[in-house]
């Protein structure tokens, strides 16, 4: 099932639940050519958490009507995928790449709002706010959490967030919280502020917990722990107290 919903004079929502099948597949090619009709551009944001499967009709008719939808979604000005399936994003990923006049952002569920707003033009950017400062209470431990895609801009402010507490603070101890990893944008590490801070916060810390995350960055953490004078440990998503724990030690 497709339902598409108008939100603005220039962005349309499309959300596809359970099954999508031949019906479904005929009403995307229907709007695509009253878009292109229209004279196309806009924003979309296309949800699809809740889809379950595609039927070989629906393909057809897709294939069928192939170069409708391709006129269509090149014109796009900005598209936003929502999915919390693993393939689909690494996929939604891949397509964005073929898509070079295209503003193409892939978002778990939760990031639902932060993908309405961007469709909308209401906000500054894709994924803002995914850094932010935890207070554990503990002054000589500076705390962050994870949550999101790291952007270049974000990255920045999240270096010189943790920068500032520990010349604030004097601390030495620091513990990440990865609460959800959406992976970041290459452009990240071309960033000087980036490569410079991350070096600068490593020759000044003693001990680093790394909380969550996938296994990759964990193990990663860990391996570079070799060739810095900080303590780097990584610790499962539940395992927060016990990290503290081995900070404060």
């Amino acid at each position: 099932m497709i339902e598409i919903e108008r939100l603005s004079d220039k962005a349309h929502r499309m959300v596809v639940i359970a099954e999508f099948v031949q019906a479904d597949a005929e009403q995307l090619v229907q709007f695509a050519q009253e878009r292109n009709a229209a004279g196309g551009g806009g924003n979309l944001l296309i949800d699809v958490t809740a889809v379950t499967d595609f039927s070989f009709s629906a393909v057809a008719v897709e294939l069928a009507h192939m170069p409708s939808l391709i006129k269509w979604v090149y014109g796009l000005d900005r598209i936003a995928i929502i999915s919390d399936n693993a393939w689909v994003r690494t996929g939604s990923r891949l397509e964005s790449a073929l898509l070079p006049r295209v503003t193409y952002e892939v978002y778990d569920e939760n990031e639902a709002d932060a993908a309405r707003a961007w469709i909308m033009e209401e906000s500054a950017g894709p994924h803002t706010g995914a850094i932010r400062e935890l207070d554990l209470g503990k002054p000589g431990i500076v705390a962050i959490e994870l949550a999101g895609r790291l952007d270049r801009e974000e990255s920045e402010r999240g270096i010189a967030l943790v920068r500032q507490r520990m010349e604030e603070t004097g601390a030495a101890r620091m513990m990440l919280v990865i609460r959800d990893w959406h992976g970041f944008d290459l452009d990240r590490l071309m960033s000087r502020e980036v490569l410079s801070g991350k070096l600068e916060i490593a020759r000044n810390l003693d001990r680093y917990a790394i909380v969550g995350g996938p296994k990759w960055i964990r193990s990663y953490a860990e391996f570079t722990g070799a060739f810095v004078k900080a303590q780097i440990k990584a610790f499962a998503l539940d395992e927060q107290d016990k990290a503290l724990a081995w900070l404060e030690a």
